[in-house]
């Protein structure tokens, strides 16, 4: 919706130098539309500043900037993204206002845990009322379409969910980013409830340290009115629970308000009991498999129950959850094969641990001669200390394990091979280097009832390499290369 000069200044609390009507805002120069305001931020590599020529040629009227810019009309703010995220709201029209918003995040699960309350409430409330915004991708109803980030810049986000609330939706699950929170590209979103997964050892390339992550981390809980459920199987789910009121717990833990037992694997499948608060021992069963999957499911149960939906409904819609793309992934392999392929997105030794541990219990139910066969890699220009556990958590659940490239970005390949290899055990783990290369060695040597998993990039559909970015996408590629061991 548009905006004038007084909505501007009211919101900015600033001067501004322009009169009239404004069409929309952005911080991106090239996405500048006529009538609309541009907003410098300073990156981590740029200063936005310097393109404010580039967006007043491009039909900006208007630039907000902490600091005036020279020839250029500025509304000069304390801080350029509290700013953007204010002007994203407001030209947004605030949708969630009128949508009830769930916040998940964590360091792993969130993006299953999303598609997971997503799964239930289309269930239970239909499709066309539902949305989401993950890693993976954004569901406007039944229409699907590939995200860019976790949690995009301001304008996007509000723009995702004025476009939801224009389709008719109602309830929107929103997977919310540490960058997300800290660069405020969510800020004067209203999160009616919020989820926490947990929290280990990742991006310290951008938290100093793992304390401000976690506070981070913690904001969401702070801002958010309605139910707050966190992993107390966590130790820092424990800490939120400890210092923000109202914050409920879920997990195995005795002390848990939703409390699980009884957690028993099946080929097709995992059920568990559900103790909730009101006294409730709730049987559920979900087609998604491992331990990790089961915190997964009951957070998402916890939040929706303490929402208010209906137990059986909730029971009912648990049990046909889909599955989530580039999570636990499994690729249709020929049963003349006889081997199962795997695509996950795990990318710490942490996430990968969690993953091996499933696809391990997955394997030795396939029999005593099935193998587990382990793609993986480390990313360059990230946390450089999760490379070599990551090569010794592969050693000690695979049995044939290939370290490859994953997203090295400027960092050589081989480099990072080295680092992972120096946790891992040369006796079960060799190196090539060409993704799609690896992949078919791994699914060339499988036999019947082994378990091929290729981790690391999971629903990503492009590879960061030194030489540029080139079109990857593992779940595809794995098939087509299982399509010619078929043939």
């Amino acid at each position: 919706m548009p905006l004038t000069s007084a909505d501007i200044a009211a919101v900015l609390q600033t001067d501004v130098p322009v009169e009239g009507e404004f069409t929309a805002v952005t911080n991106a120069s090239d996405q500048v539309v006529p009538g609309g305001v541009f907003v410098a931020i300073k990156g981590f590599t740029s200063d936005g500043a310097k393109y404010a020529p580039d967006a007043m040629a491009r039909g900006a009227r208007l630039v907000v900037a902490q600091q005036p810019i020279d020839g250029v009309p500025t509304a000069v703010v304390p801080d350029a993204r509290v700013a953007l995220a204010q002007l994203a709201c407001e030209f947004a029209g605030n949708p969630s206002h009128d949508l009830t918003v769930y916040g998940v995040t964590g360091t792993n699960g969130k993006t299953t845990s999303s598609y997971v309350l997503h799964g239930i409430l289309s269930t239970a409330y239909g499709e066309r009322s539902t949305g989401l915004l993950t890693t993976a991708e954004i569901v406007i109803g039944t229409h699907r379409e590939p995200a860019v980030r976790t949690t995009g810049e301001a304008p996007t986000v509000q723009g995702n969910l004025r476009r939801m609330l224009d389709g008719g939706a109602k309830h929107v699950v929103l997977e919310t980013s540490s960058h997300g929170l800290a660069l405020h590209r969510v800020l004067g979103t209203r999160y009616a409830a919020a989820l926490f997964t947990n929290l280990t050892r990742d991006h310290l390339d951008f938290h100093p340290d793992m304390e401000d992550y976690y506070r981070t981390k913690r904001t969401l809980f702070e801002r958010t009115e309605g139910p707050k459920l966190v992993n107390v199987d966590d130790d820092y789910g424990r800490r939120i629970v400890a210092e923000v009121p109202g914050t409920l717990g879920y997990g195995e833990a005795s002390d848990a308000d939703y409390r699980v037992d009884d957690v028993r694997f099946e080929g097709a499948g995992t059920s568990f009991t559900l103790h909730t608060p009101a006294a409730q021992s709730l049987s559920l069963h979900t087609p998604l498999l491992g331990d990790y999957n089961v915190h997964n499911v009951a957070g998402a149960s916890a939040v929706l129950l303490e929402m208010g939906m209906d137990v059986d409904t909730l029971v009912g819609a648990v049990r046909t959850i889909p599955q989530v793309p580039g999570r636990f992934e499994r690729v249709a392999v020929p049963e003349r094969l006889g081997f199962e392929a795997v695509v996950d997105y795990a990318h710490t030794d942490d996430a990968l641990r969690a993953l091996l541990e499933v696809a391990r219990e997955v394997t030795d139910a396939r029999g005593d001669d099935a193998r587990l066969i382990v793609v993986y890699g480390a990313a360059g220009e990230r946390d450089p200390g999760k490379r070599a556990p990551m090569g010794e958590v592969a050693s000690r659940l695979g049995d044939v394990n290939i370290i490859t490239t994953d997203d090295s970005y400027s960092e050589s390949p081989a480099a990072i091979a080295d680092e992972v290899m120096a946790g891992a055990d040369p006796a079960d783990t060799t190196i090539v280097l060409d993704r799609r290369e690896a992949i078919r060695q791994a699914l060339a040597q499988a036999r019947p009832g082994d378990v091929v998993v290729v981790a690391g990039k999971g629903h990503e559909r492009v590879q960061h390499l030194p030489e540029g970015d080139v079109e990857f996408h593992d779940p595809t590629v794995v098939a087509e290369l299982v399509a010619e061991l078929g043939s």
